[in-house]
């Protein structure tokens, strides 16, 4: 029970030390923000989220690449006589051949899209074209520097990552500051602006795992077919579960484009900023349990593996559930003082608030589920399902599209593809590894759906009686106030006795 709590409680840390990272962040990329839309303007800063997305699109196996080496690296952990310097260099090698492989993509079938599919504006392809190869060279730079940042959190030294993190995000903010200076050539001193910081980044996490993993990052070749094929196997069926998240944000963002121009991409970019800010809170929450599920797994510790999945997707939900009512209370007024004086694209106030919605339902299909199938290694199916009903969105959102529906209806289109693929998924780890689905139900999501109902209540109650004329001072007590009732409603209603023990005790202790 000891070594249990101080796994728990190394979990809890290493989640603080992501919400910190993502609050800083947040409230970087919401400055960052307002300045790209002021110095780029709404057509260049859409212009640079299409073509950046369509690489982001051909790099869809970086993510599936990043959970591969973790995954493997933590069972190597979890092994006595586990060799972690074979696991890193078979690695190193599959992303160089991952690097090359997307290189050549880009070089063909992308740059083919950028110059007769996507929607550019008259006298932009120059600029198009020149962003698009900026943002190739910093995807495959990326794409190699994966095996070292998947070292460090397979080590659990999510606070490197974090400082990592913040200070490449503060310097990028100071290089946006400097887009004044460059109103002619802006787009594309911002993308040189971004590959830069991207080596910065690339060069830290190098040095760090040289300094403290010597060992393990001394480069060697490792012969052996089995475990080559294995991996790739695994990698390849992780990349087409990436898939799916390329589909929801990339892949939307070019049907958009290709039916409603840059403009309103450069809506879509505002509400996906927002899910992304809310759903990394939950995200690092699940990164930070991922090596301990997936070590005890790998040790036979099933009991505390499916123990832990239980938790992760409880706090899932409840952390999730606080940032999404202390945000939607006041969202319209947010994104006005965001971005104040500042023409904003029409619509994107409805788009952020469906993108809301869309992460809150996300948490309650997302979870610790998703590390226990990396961990069981089982993973083809749930990949195959994923990634099949995801791009089936994507042509029924152009038949919207055609027929006159709005924009938002793609994040409806994804809305429903998380709860059938949500069903599917829970399925599917019945069969394979005889998941039990009520017990799951029971212990990770009956608490924090009677909190999300009883804050739902809050919520219409708030909107219904606070005046409407209110002004700053009474607006920004409105956000406190739904954040204090969300803490305090997810604390006692949202937690069992014992968890909200262990926090009292822990902020006693700290």
């Amino acid at each position: 029970m000891e070594g249990f709590r101080k796994e728990n409680t190394r979990i809890a840390k290493n989640t603080l030390i992501f919400n910190v990272r993502m609050v800083v962040i947040m409230l970087i990329g919401i400055l960052a923000t307002r300045l790209l839309m002021k110095y780029l303007g709404a057509s260049d800063y859409g212009l640079y989220n299409v073509v950046a997305g369509i690489i982001a699109m051909l790099g869809f196996l970086t993510s599936a690449m990043s959970a591969t080496t973790r995954r493997y690296i933590n069972i190597e952990q979890g092994k006595p006589d586990g060799d972690c310097n074979r696991i890193f260099n078979i690695c190193m090698v599959l992303h160089i051949v991952m690097a090359i492989f997307i290189l050549v993509l880009a070089q063909t079938l992308g740059l083919w899209y950028v110059c007769h599919v996507a929607n550019i504006p008259d006298g932009k392809m120059a600029d198009a074209v020149f962003v698009y190869e900026v943002s190739t060279f910093v995807a495959c730079l990326g794409i190699v520097n994966i095996p070292y940042q998947s070292l460090i959190e397979s080590h659990e030294q999510f606070h490197l990552t974090a400082i990592i993190d913040i200070v490449t995000n503060l310097v990028r903010l100071g290089l946006i500051c400097l887009l004044v200076y460059f109103s002619k050539d802006g787009l594309r001193v911002y993308a040189l602006m971004v590959a830069f910081v991207t080596l910065c980044s690339f060069v830290l996490y190098r040095v760090i795992c040289f300094r403290r993993w010597r060992e393990t990052v001394r480069h060697s070749f490792f012969k052996g077919g089995g475990l080559y094929k294995e991996m790739f196997s695994f990698n390849f069926y992780s990349a087409l579960g990436a898939l799916s998240s390329v589909a929801r944000t990339q892949g939307s963002n070019l049907v958009v484009n290709f039916f409603f121009g840059t403009v309103v991409n450069a809506a879509f970019s505002i509400a996906y900023q927002i899910e992304t800010f809310t759903l990394n809170s939950v995200n690092k929450l699940t990164l930070s349990a991922a090596p301990q599920i997936t070590r005890n797994w790998g040790a036979g510790n099933s009991s505390r593996t499916v123990d832990l999945v239980y938790k992760i997707s409880r706090f899932t939900v409840l952390i999730m559930a606080v940032f999404f009512f202390t945000a939607f209370v006041e969202l319209d007024w947010l994104i006005g003082i965001w971005m104040h004086k500042i023409t904003v694209p029409e619509g994107t106030v409805l788009l952020c608030r469906w993108t809301l919605v869309s992460a809150l339902v996300r948490a309650f299909c997302g979870g610790g589920t998703q590390t226990l199938e990396q961990a069981t290694g089982k993973i083809k199916w749930f990949q195959i399902w994923s990634s099949a009903l995801a791009i089936a969105v994507l042509p029924l959102g152009c038949l919207a599209f055609s027929l006159g529906a709005a924009p938002v209806t793609i994040i409806l289109l994804f809305i429903g593809y998380s709860l059938v693929y949500r069903t599917v998924e829970l399925l599917l780890l019945k069969k394979l590894v005889d998941f039990r689905i009520g017990e799951y139900f029971m212990k990770s999501y009956l608490r924090p759906a009677l909190a999300v109902l009883i804050l739902a209540l809050y919520l219409f109650a708030y909107t219904r009686f606070f005046p409407l004329e209110a002004g700053p001072l009474a607006r920004l007590g409105g956000i406190a106030l739904t954040f204090g009732v969300s803490c305090l409603v997810c604390f006692f209603v949202g937690m069992y006795s014992w968890e909200r023990e262990s926090v009292l005790s822990l902020i006693k202790k700290k």
